[in-house]
Formats: C-alpha cells, sequence, structure tokens
C-alpha cells in the first residue's frame, strides 16, 4: 500500500499538525487486492499513531490511525476517554438511533446487557450447538469433496457460519442467499448508498422477526431476548433490535474471514498443512496463530474528553480507528509477525480486548477448529488451483473475496 504525506492542510483540524498526516485507503488500494496485511505492513515504519483524511467519520472528518498493538489495548481498556457508542453506526447509516448492543454500549449499561448475553455464548452454550455446527460443515464439504475442486469463500466459508448464526437466531436457513447478499452489501458496498440500503433492509427484516417472536416466541434467540425479564422488565423493540443486528451482522464475515485466510495459507503451505495432520491436537493452538496473523475487523472510538495520548493531541469528538490487520503485525508485539508460528505464545487482538471483548469468541473459536479438523482429514492433499486468481480485499472487515481450491478426489 503507498501511504501518501498528505499536502493538504488547509482543511485539517487546527490541532492536527501536517507532520501526523497520511492518507491510508483502506477499502480501495489496489494492493488490498493481493495482500492486505503487505500492503499495510509500511504503516510500522512510521508514527505509531496519524491522522488519516480518508477515514471519514460521523463528524464528516478523518479519524487517528493506530497501528501499534499496545495503543489499541490502552484505547479499549480505557471507555471512559474512548467511546464505542455509535463506533459501528449502522444505525444511523439509515436514520435511527438504538445502538448495536453490547457493542456500542458504554460502561456501566454494557455490563447490565453483557451479563445478560453472556451464558447464551458461554462454553457450556457453545458445546450444547457442536452437534449443529459439525453437521453444518459436513454437510457444506459434502457438496463439493467428490468433485475435487470448488471456490472455498463461496461454497464454504461464508455459508458456514452464516448458517449457525440464523440457526442461533431462529432464522429459515432457506434465506441464507438473501443473508449472504445483505452481508457483501453492508460490509463491501461500493458505495454508501449501497451500504445504506443494505442495512435498512436487515433492519427491516429484523424488526417483523421480532414482531413475530413477541407474538409467537420458540426456542431460539430472538424468542429469548423477547421474552425474558431482566430487572423486572422486558426489553424494549430498540435493545432487541440492537442486539439482534449485532447477531446478524457478526457473524457476516468475521468467521468467513478468517476461514479464508487460514486455507489459502493452508492450501500454499503443504509444510503446514502435513504438521496438522500428523498432530491433530495442535489445530487450536493453529487456529489462535491464524486468528492473530490475519486479524481482520476495522473498530473504532470516539474521544470524550481532550487528551494527550502519548505526545499526539486529541479533542473530544475525534475519531479513533483501531485496524486489527496492522495492529495484528505490529513488529513491536510479535516477533517475525509475518510468520506463521503455531507454537507461539498469545496475546492477540483479534477479539478485541477489554470490556469489549468479543461476545461470540467460543461460537468463532469452534467454526475454525471444526472446518480445520474436518477440511484436513477429508482433503488433505488441497492446494490453490493452478492459474486461479487469489483475490484479497480491504474494507470494514479485510478477507478473501475469491479461492479456488483443488485435491485429488
Amino acid at each position: 500500500m503507498t501511504v501518501i504525506d498528505s499536502a493538504i492542510t488547509d482543511t485539517l483540524p487546527s490541532h492536527i499538525p501536517s507532520n501526523l498526516v497520511k492518507a491510508v485507503d483502506y477499502n480501495n488500494d489496489p494492493a488490498l487486492k493481493i495482500d492486505p496485511y503487505l500492503a499495510l505492513a509500511p504503516l510500522h515504519d512510521g508514527p505509531p499513531i496519524f491522522w488519516n483524511p480518508l477515514n471519514i467519520r460521523h463528524n464528516g472528518l478523518g479519524t487517528w490511525d493506530v497501528p501499534r498493538a499496545s495503543y489499541m489495548r490502552e484505547i479499549l481498556a480505557d471507555q471512559a476517554t474512548f467511546s464505542s457508542k455509535n463506533c459501528a453506526g449502522f444505525s444511523a447509516l439509515i436514520g435511527e438511533s438504538w445502538l448495536m448492543t453490547p457493542l456500542e454500549i458504554d460502561p456501566p449499561d454494557h455490563g447490565f446487557y453483557r451479563n445478560f448475553l453472556n451464558p447464551l455464548f458461554s462454553p457450556v452454550a457453545v458445546k450444547k450447538m457442536d452437534e449443529r455446527i459439525q453437521k453444518r460443515a459436513q454437510d457444506l464439504i459434502d457438496g463439493f469433496k467428490d468433485r475435487g475442486h470448488c471456490e472455498f469463500i463461496t461454497e464454504f466459508a461464508r455459508p458456514f457460519p452464516i448458517a449457525i448464526i440464523m440457526q442461533l437466531l431462529g432464522l429459515p436457513i432457506e434465506e441464507l442467499d438473501i443473508f449472504i447478499d445483505w452481508g457483501q452489501r453492508l460490509l463491501h458496498g461500493e458505495s454508501l448508498e449501497v451500504k445504506a440500503q443494505a442495512a435498512n433492509e436487515i433492519h427491516i427484516y429484523l424488526k417483523d422477526r421480532i414482531a413475530e417472536k413477541r407474538r409467537n416466541p420458540q426456542d431460539d434467540f430472538i424468542s429469548y431476548i423477547c421474552k425474558t425479564e431482566v430487572d423486572g422488565r422486558r426489553l424494549n423493540d430498540d435493545e432487541c433490535m440492537g442486539i439482534c443486528y449485532l447477531m446478524f451482522v457478526g457473524g457476516l464475515d468475521t468467521v468467513a474471514s478468517s476461514l479464508g485466510f487460514q486455507f489459502h495459507h493452508l492450501a500454499s503451505h503443504p509444510e503446514h498443512r502435513k504438521y496438522l495432520i500428523e498432530n491433530p491436537k495442535k489445530i487450536p493452538a493453529a487456529v489462535e496463530e491464524y486468528l492473530r496473523r490475519f486479524s481482520s475487523v476495522m473498530t473504532a472510538r470516539q474521544v470524550t474528553t481532550d487528551i494527550d495520548f502519548h505526545g499526539v493531541t486529541m479533542k473530544a469528538g475525534d475519531w479513533i480507528t483501531l485496524v486489527q490487520a496492522s495492529t495484528s503485525i505490529d513488529p513491536l508485539e510479535y516477533e517475525n509477525p509475518m510468520e506463521v508460528d503455531f507454537e507461539r505464545r498469545h496475546r492477540h487482538l483479534a477479539f478485541s480486548f477489554g470490556p469489549h471483548f468479543c461476545l461470540g469468541s467460543h461460537i468463532g473459536r469452534r467454526e475454525l477448529n471444526v472446518a480445520l479438523e474436518k477440511i484436513l482429514v477429508q482433503l488433505p492433499n488441497l492446494r490453490i488451483k493452478p492459474d486461479s486468481s487469489v483475490i484479497t480485499h480491504g474494507g470494514a472487515v479485510f478477507g478473501v473475496a475469491h479461492l479456488e481450491l483443488e485435491w485429488d478426489s
């Protein structure tokens, strides 16, 4: 990625020094289609905090971008100074005011919702889901294993985690293709209008489902949050919407992204593939290293008060962008960060850090482990199809857009 020192200073907020301005396009830079991590690696040669005028947020201005992992931890741990309210901004995109809950809720209210939801995503709860996770993975593999080839992203990486979330929410699996289309337009749409249209379609759909589950509750996640009383009251429609929207969006792309990078690496590194086949007990460690090496999510925080943060003057209202794709390869945090090392001891940030540590981390980890366990056994000699193009992308979630694999069937 070409990182350009901006020469345009007349439109900068007065507290932004010109020597800390770098224009980085996380969405459209051509280098992102080849290797997003290699494209971002040069950020670690510059200032650990810089102002990016291309990264526009709700205030119409750029953001402070932070490629250093230790600074990211500080920011995520300090909710008083760095607020998560409207950090995703999907409701604002369609003129609504509900917040994705608990992601966009600051303490102390955050703890109320988190305590309510934690049991639904605990290791015990995920263990009860294991049979359906295993079955869904196997059903997808059965659809292509005898063929000898597949386009991995559309045939496995996307439908696998989205189907699990749909089952959890109690939504019909027959609508899987609609959900996948919404996810692609919402997170990777070519314009703000395309993203807003998808955001609104998801909102209308979930609003109808919430109303339906209120009338006719069943044994599923949406029914549970609609009917369960917390501190003597039921959640209102905005609270239910915020929770459901987060669950829906959270399952759309993050695991799919991890699967794409993970199997791209395995298909092009037979020595790592052979090691895991011969040492299946190392698969959980491999999953953690892949989560570290290919962390993919961009998140944001808003400064609540004027501060000096590691020598940088930040004003109340400034936005900060935290790009996991760059913090995951921080050379001050990880020795030889671009290398995949299954023996590495981990402090990765793939599931965030602090109060907003990912609610769905146990589900995500289990999905990634199941995919590795099943595919390595059944397709041990998988490889990238000759003469095919592997296409990656940036955006709200970095990922693999196209990955053709083949094997001896």
